[in-house]
């Protein structure tokens, strides 16, 4: 159905603006072809009155050698029994005819008047006999110029043509263009002066036949061109577009199926072009589906293996808590959250012996998948050489050479790593290159800790690193963190910083580990906003309460 709304629309269109343009044209021709005829019909208009004048000047003249006022004395007597007077006059009705005249009239010129002596519009050639007043009508001016325009000249046709004259006016109720020409007597004066008038509605009629003929043709063909033009536009046109839209509504199931669409529109124009595009962007279309099928095949593919990748690397790490149930004289909690599906940070505290407990806060160069492979071999070497060589200055040392004897790609990683005497409070650590811990003693606030910074691990080797201790008091925290937390960056890349890591700690510094490590993350999260989180987030806090009494 749709189909047959466009093409019956697309037809309408083009036929309707078919017909305005014809239309338009047809209207300007029209206009354009009237002006030329009404010229031109004008020109012949005066030929025709100029030609009736000079052979109604020749029939006139035949008394010309009379005198013409002494015959009026004798046609005014005789009245229409004059055979000469009824000769002139019926001569005049067949110039009349002939040309197909309005009216023809033989004007008298006396010294103080003019009158005429005869006129085609008479019903009788005596009438016009009782006209012995003076004549000074519309018509006076024309006629004095006639005779003043022929006074000295010779007869000549083309010279009388030029010098005599023409006026436009209403006569018997009708428009007409009159031509006034004179009539000489044998000495050359003027006798007579002959005016032919010829209707100009003939001329508006003439035009408007020409015009109407005109818009008839221009109709027909009009309409001829319309239905060749349709069914042309139909075959070449409309039917190749119709198909092209069979086989764009057809285009999903033929990609589905793995068939590139055809559609046998050859039509050697701009359609043919557009049906080909179609048909090379179909098989595109099919080869970018498989390719897109096997790019998410394998994307999934990655996805799960990374999901395994993060609950692997999220088991190497401790999460159960609280971590020692039995143990009253601390307490602890630490928490990761990768900024991708595998980071690199990680946390690590295990018991030595007894009365020893090992913490690791670490920081791999880089993210993703590399970083949490090196993570993970960190972590086992810096806990396997920790429980091995007892102290953190001696494990760290044997760790930075198993890292740099194979290590292409030249990663490292930040370490903080103490061990706390859980009889003393005393912690034994060294910091190698990582974020300075926060510490809060005993009725005092959170402060950073400046402690001694060493070299990062990986970095070179034969590296030495220096310890120093921290004497914790009873009820006294330590937090440590990475650089995720200080550098956790807003949407007007605006750094959280220590200082409000800080602001968060004592805000919360009365409460336990996980709780404090709960109000620093949603302090972090609030900054943040919307902005994505750009590194690994991983905190650790521990709270000594004292050595267990016996």
């Amino acid at each position: 159905m749709e189909n047959k709304k466009f093409t019956k629309s697309l037809a309408f269109k083009t036929m309707l603006r078919l017909f305005l343009t014809v239309i338009v044209l047809s209207l300007v021709a029209s206009a354009v072809i009237g002006v030329i005829t009404y010229v031109n019909l004008s020109a012949e208009l005066r030929d025709y009155a100029y030609d009736a004048a000079r052979k109604g000047t020749a029939l006139t003249s035949a008394d010309a050698d009379e005198d013409i006022h002494a015959n009026i004395e004798r046609y005014t007597k005789t009245g229409h029994t004059d055979e000469n007077y009824k000769n002139i006059f019926l001569n005049l009705l067949l110039i009349n005819d002939d040309y197909e005249l309005q009216r023809c009239d033989i004007f008298i010129p006396y010294e103080n008047h003019i009158t005429y002596l005869m006129s085609t519009t008479d019903k009788t050639a005596g009438e016009s006999l009782n006209k012995e007043a003076p004549y000074y009508g519309s018509e006076k001016d024309y006629v004095l110029k006639a005779i003043e325009a022929s006074t000295n000249t010779e007869l000549d046709p083309e010279k009388s043509k030029k010098e005599n004259i023409y006026t436009d006016n209403v006569k018997d109720g009708v428009k007409v263009v009159t031509y006034y020409t004179p009539v000489l007597d044998k000495n050359g004066n003027v006798a007579a002066v002959f005016a032919a008038s010829y209707s100009t509605d003939k001329v508006v009629a003439v035009i408007f036949r020409t015009i109407a003929g005109l818009i008839g043709v221009s109709l027909a063909v009009m309409l001829i061109s319309m239905i060749v033009f349709f069914f042309s536009i139909r075959k070449h046109v409309i039917k190749p577009v119709t198909n092209l839209t069979k086989s764009v509504r057809k285009a999903k199931e033929s990609v589905e199926n793995h068939q590139a669409v055809t559609t046998n529109i050859r039509t050697g124009d701009e359609i043919e072009e557009l049906a080909v595009a179609f048909e090379d962007m179909s098989r595109d279309l099919i080869g970018y589906i498989d390719e897109n099928t096997r790019i998410t095949a394998e994307k999934q593919r990655i996805d799960t293996e990374l999901s395994l990748a993060t609950g692997i690397q999220a088991g190497m790490l401790p999460d159960k808590f609280p971590a020692f149930p039995d143990r009253k004289d601390f307490d602890i909690y630490a928490s990761m959250k990768p900024a991708k599906e595998v980071g690199g940070d990680f946390y690590d505290f295990f018991m030595i012996d007894e009365d020893r407990l090992g913490i690791v806060m670490a920081d791999v160069s880089g993210k993703g998948v590399p970083a949490a492979l090196f993570m993970m071999h960190s972590k086992i070497l810096l806990k396997s050489y920790t429980l091995m060589k007892q102290t953190p200055k001696a494990a760290l040392e044997e760790v930075n050479r198993q890292i740099c004897e194979n290590n292409p790609e030249e990663m490292f990683v930040t370490v903080w790593l103490g061990v706390l005497d859980l009889k003393t409070g005393m912690f034994t650590a060294v910091n190698a290159g990582h974020e300075r811990p926060a510490v809060k003693q005993e009725g005092e606030h959170f402060e950073l800790f400046k402690d001694k910074h060493g070299v990062v691990v990986g970095y070179m080797d034969g590296v030495r690193f220096k310890e120093y201790e921290l004497q914790l008091t009873k009820g006294a925290k330590l937090f440590l963190y990475t650089d995720g937390v200080a550098e956790a960056t807003d949407a007007h890349e605006e750094l959280f910083g220590t200082d409000r890591m800080i602001e968060a700690l004592r805000s919360a510094e009365d409460k336990s580990p996980k709780e404090i490590l709960e109000t620093v993350d949603a302090a972090v999260d609030a900054f943040v906003g919307t902005a994505p989180q750009f590194d690994d987030l991983t905190m650790l806090c521990i709270e000594y309460k004292g050595a267990n009494e016996e």
